[in-house]
């Protein structure tokens, strides 16, 4: 195709050399309400070109038609460079292309960690961890109660021992190898701004910046503890729970050649890590009101 085919494209606003209509996005520190403007004075739809990448930015009308409508077409996440490098090359849940291996894998995640059958069978653990909730909170008496930092030991335990049969919090097996320090440098990494995500082309700046050397280092952590776990899981003389964990059931469908979308260890992995850094995000983006709110009715309901 020609570079210079003209599009019959939708009406926008006027954009700038190399960063299109970025600077539009910046006016007052509020994206949501400089698109709301734009809104107002382009229309329903209109046509923004954000780096290299153009974008169109809809209405609640036209967000149905991409969304619902033709959901299939675009459900396809863009595959960022810090997932590809964090996530085995965009191989988890969340950043994989829509198709039947991910179809897979979202029903391995759904039945084995989130299903009914699955909590109820761990109930367990959350009763232990409960109990260790509050013992934390009484021996913090009578200084000062961090109850986001003991919320976020407990969810995260909870998490990671139905995970991968152990917890992590202070002076467990992962907290030793930094466990907390990773999850937290993964969310940063993925969260943070990257300029590269507007322009793709210049992949350079990564190296300039720092962030590749970053993300090599937070994966080559990531990659050693999941090859201890891994390891730990496969030792025949490991005592073995009433309960299998997820990365029991993992394992069995690596092992399993007759599935129909076999895992390799590397699904496994990237499968494993999506796991634990959705707690950490939805611990991440919690109040405190809420957190208070999820201890309260965590603990009645193990009352019960």
């Amino acid at each position: 195709m020609s570079l210079k085919t003209r599009f019959n494209l939708p009406p926008s606003p006027p954009n700038l050399p190399f960063i299109g209509n970025i600077h539009h996005l910046g006016q007052m520190r509020m994206p949501h309400v400089s698109l709301r403007r734009l809104a107002e004075k382009y229309g329903p739809i209109f046509y923004l070109q954000l780096g290299e990448v153009p974008t169109v930015v809809s209405s609640a009308k036209m967000a149905k038609e991409v969304m619902k409508t033709h959901d299939l077409a675009l459900s396809s996440r863009p595959q960022i460079f810090s997932a590809k490098q964090l996530f085995y090359d965009c191989t988890d849940i969340g950043f994989s292309h829509y198709n039947n291996y991910r179809r897979h894998t979202r029903k391995i995640s759904i039945l084995e960690l989130l299903s009914a059958k699955r909590v109820q069978s761990q109930s367990f653990v959350r009763e232990e961890e409960v109990a260790r909730l509050v013992r934390r909170i009484a021996e913090s008496y009578p200084g000062t109660t961090d109850l986001t930092r003991m919320l976020g030991l407990y969810t995260n335990d909870v998490l990671c021992r139905n995970a991968f049969g152990k917890g992590y919090s202070v002076g467990g097996d992962y907290d030793r190898q930094g466990f907390r320090k990773m999850l937290d440098d993964v969310q940063g990494l993925l969260g943070g701004f990257n300029i590269r995500e507007f322009f793709p082309s210049m992949e350079f700046i990564h190296s300039l910046t720092g962030m590749k050397s970053r993300l090599r280092d937070t994966f080559r952590r990531i990659d050693q503890l999941f090859d201890e776990i891994i390891k730990e899981h496969l030792n025949r003389e490991r005592v073995k729970e009433e309960h299998k964990n997820f990365v029991d059931v993992l394992l069995d469908m690596h092992k399993n050649e007759e599935v129909e979308i076999p895992l390799t260890m590397d699904n496994v992995k990237s499968v494993m890590l999506v796991s634990v850094t959705f707690l950490a995000f939805t611990d991440l983006i919690m109040s405190r009101k809420q957190k208070l709110l999820v201890l309260i009715c965590t603990i009645i309901a193990n009352m019960l």
